[in-house]
């Protein structure tokens, strides 16, 4: 599923080194007899071994290598992503390498038929929908890195009128940054969601689809049927994924904080979160809402749900991106005899990111 062979050697030493170290003797196993799992186990590193030269790999993997950043402030936020999981690279996920500091998750190639888009001369608008993703997550991203490392007064806060409420209320361009990077990965979820069904043609009404109800029949809480026994497992691993939310209809979940994240957003889109400094809130916040006027929460409380969400989309990203390359592949194999012609896509240069004066 990663496409980048470096990264893939690199994932598979590790999964090995992972598997290996179930077999040391300070290991714990929480089963009265884990033999069974032992077996297994070894089993699946011999055969990582058997297709991998892991001490090559090991040699050569260099994961403190890589874009540390030209300012002090480019430095740390990208420390802060590395430590949190937020980078859209595989290896992120073995730990704060700098190796990682890069969002290089692209789509897999695409196969289309010619009757797909007759009028099409452009590349498939799922690329262009997946980048624009990609440009939302990460602004949302550094939105929620300054939001979370502000500790001084903004200008564009200096004059604004507002009331305290006696109870240590938190009103600044910091805490908004939170806000918004919280409701746009939020809302990340539920293009994830759009492009499912896109690609999947699974024939749903568009205007209805979210993250929760994209894999159900219309209505019903029965999995459609584009998605029953289907040989994908990082298409099932974003259907559990979807499980971690809440929704008001299928209310089913994985994930014990599921309501709380749910309520969050829709006070955040439509009612009134209200949001105190952290070391208040044992002394001002009493339960989860404000007499039924909105939800309160504390300002660090608030900051690790952002962060949280934004690890979700992050996920689901990778999810999507490796569900469509097992698709892809299924084409390839099905018609390896097929005469494909290749239209090749080549990078935005950072250039062309810089916004133009009128």
């Amino acid at each position: 599923m990663v496409v980048d062979n470096r990264e893939r050697a690199i994932l598979a030493l590790h999964a090995f080194d992972a598997l290996r170290s179930t077999m040391a003797e300070d290991a714990f196993h929480d089963s009265v007899d884990p033999r069974a799992a032992l077996a297994y186990f070894a089993n699946e590193a011999t055969e990582l071994a058997s297709t991998v030269n892991i001490d090559a790999v090991r040699e050569m993997q260099d994961l403190d290598r890589g874009n540390e950043g030209r300012s002090r402030t480019e430095r740390a936020y990208r420390n802060w992503c590395l430590e949190h999981r937020l980078f859209l690279c595989p290896l992120n996920d073995l730990g704060p390498h700098l190796a990682a500091a890069i969002d290089n998750l692209m789509l897999p190639p695409l196969i289309e038929g010619l009757n797909e888009r007759p009028n099409g001369h452009l590349p498939p608008p799922i690329v262009g929908f997946f980048s624009q993703m990609k440009q939302e997550y990460t602004s949302a991203r550094f939105t929620l890195f300054e939001g979370v490392s502000s500790t001084r007064i903004h200008f564009s806060d200096r004059g604004v009128a507002l009331t305290d409420t006696l109870d240590y209320p938190l009103y600044s361009l910091a805490s908004e940054r939170i806000r918004m990077a919280f409701r746009i990965a939020y809302s990340l979820l539920d293009k994830v969601a759009f492009l499912v069904y896109r690609y999947w043609a699974l024939g749903k009404v568009p205007d209805r689809i979210n993250f929760k109800n994209v894999w159900m029949v219309e209505d019903k809480a029965r999995l459609l049927p584009q998605f029953e026994e289907r040989d994908n497992l990082p298409l099932r691993g974003l259907f559990w994924l979807s499980k971690e939310l809440f929704d008001d209809q299928l209310k089913q979940t994985t994930a014990a904080d599921a309501r709380e994240l749910h309520g969050i957003r829709n006070a955040l889109e439509h009612t009134y979160l209200r949001v105190s400094e952290g070391w208040a809130k044992p002394f001002t916040i009493n339960g989860a809402n404000n007499d039924g006027f909105g939800i309160a929460i504390g300002s660090d409380e608030l900051e690790a749900k952002a962060i949280r969400v934004m690890q979700m989309a992050r996920s689901a990203l990778f999810y999507v991106s490796f569900a469509i390359g097992v698709e892809e592949r299924k084409k390839q194999l099905a018609n390896p005899n097929q005469l494909i012609g290749s239209m090749p896509l080549y990078s935005l240069d950072d250039r062309r990111k810089r916004r133009d004066p009128c």
